[in-house]
C-alpha cells in the first residue's frame, strides 16, 4: 500500500504546496479535490504534467459541497451530476488513476432511503459509462452515519455497483467512516471492488483528524487490507493551523501503522 497526500489536509494552501509536501515527505502522490482545482483555476493538463515530472501519481476526489446527485430538487440533482461529470473530465486531463465520488443523500430525513435508489443507480450508471470512455475508475465512497446519508457501508456500495452494472465503478473504502459508524470491516467477497482507500483518524465527535489523534485502532483494518490490497491510500487527516506539520506526522504514522499491521512500508 502506498500513501497519497490529500489536498484536503492542506486546504488553505495552493495545490502546488501539496506536490512539494508529497515530494518532501515521500508520499507516492497527491489526491486533488476537484473544488480546490477549480477554486485555484489551475489547468489540469499542466498540473498533471508537473506531477508526472516529479514522479507523483494523482487521484481525484470529486466535488461534494452543497451537492446531491439524488436530490428531489431537479435543478440541484442535475447541477450535482454536471459537476461530477466535469470532475471526471478534469481527472482524465490530470492523468489521474481513480476518482472518488460521494453517493447521493436524502432530501429530507423523513424520506424512505429505498425511494432514492432508482435515481442513485441511474446517475452512477451514467457516470460509470463516462468514466469508462475516459479510461478512469470511479470509487464510490462509503459515507459516515449522519442525517441524510443512506449509503454508509461497503455492502451498500456493492449493491450500487451491481445494479449500475458498470465495470468502471468500485469502492473507495473510507476506514474512518466505518470506525466512526461503529461498523466492522466486513469485506468478505468484496475484495475485488476496492479500488481506492481513504485513511484518517476519528474520534467520538470528529472524523478525518490526524492519524495519531484518533481513538480507534487503525492497524487491524490495515492488516485486513494488506491481505489483498496493493493500491493507493489517501491520507485525509487534518488539523487547522498546523497543516504542514500534520502531513509530515501522518506520513510517519502511516509507516508505523503498516509495520504494526504486519505489512511492509513503501
Amino acid at each position: 500500500m502506498r500513501p497519497v497526500l490529500s489536498t484536503t489536509s492542506l486546504r488553505t494552501h495552493p495545490i502546488r504546496d501539496a506536490l512539494d509536501a508529497a515530494d518532501r515527505w515521500e508520499y507516492a502522490g497527491v489526491e486533488v479535490w476537484a473544488e480546490h482545482l477549480w477554486a485555484q483555476a489551475l489547468d489540469p493538463t499542466a498540473l498533471g504534467r508537473e506531477a508526472a515530472r516529479r514522479g507523483l501519481v494523482l487521484t481525484v476526489h470529486g466535488p461534494s459541497r452543497d451537492l446531491n446527485v439524488t436530490s428531489q430538487n431537479p435543478g440541484i440533482r442535475e447541477e450535482s451530476r454536471r459537476q461530477y461529470a466535469r470532475a471526471l473530465e478534469d481527472a482524465a486531463r490530470l492523468g489521474a488513476v481513480v476518482v472518488t465520488l460521494h453517493p447521493g443523500s436524502l432530501s429530507s430525513s423523513r424520506d424512505a432511503p429505498e425511494a432514492y435508489w432508482p435515481a442513485l443507480v441511474e446517475g452512477f450508471a451514467a457516470l460509470g459509462a463516462a468514466a469508462a470512455r475516459l479510461g478512469l475508475r470511479v470509487g464510490v465512497e462509503n459515507m459516515e452515519v449522519r442525517p441524510g446519508e443512506f449509503v454508509t457501508s461497503p455492502r451498500q456500495v456493492a449493491r450500487l455497483v451491481a445494479e449500475a452494472a458498470s465495470p468502471a465503478l468500485g469502492l473507495t473504502l473510507d476506514i474512518a467512516h466505518l470506525l466512526a459508524n461503529g461498523q466492522p470491516l466486513d469485506l468478505d467477497g468484496l475484495e475485488p471492488l476496492v479500488v481506492h482507500v481513504h485513511l484518517s483518524g476519528s474520534t467520538e465527535r470528529l472524523v478525518h483528524v490526524p492519524l495519531d489523534e484518533g481513538i480507534y485502532p487503525l492497524a487491524p483494518p490495515l492488516a485486513r487490507l494488506a491481505a489483498f490490497y496493493r493500491g493507493l491510500v489517501a491520507i485525509e487527516g487534518y488539523a487547522a493551523g498546523r497543516e504542514l506539520e500534520t502531513v509530515a506526522a501522518n506520513r510517519h504514522a502511516f509507516d508505523r501503522l503498516l509495520r504494526a499491521a504486519g505489512a511492509t512500508p513503501p
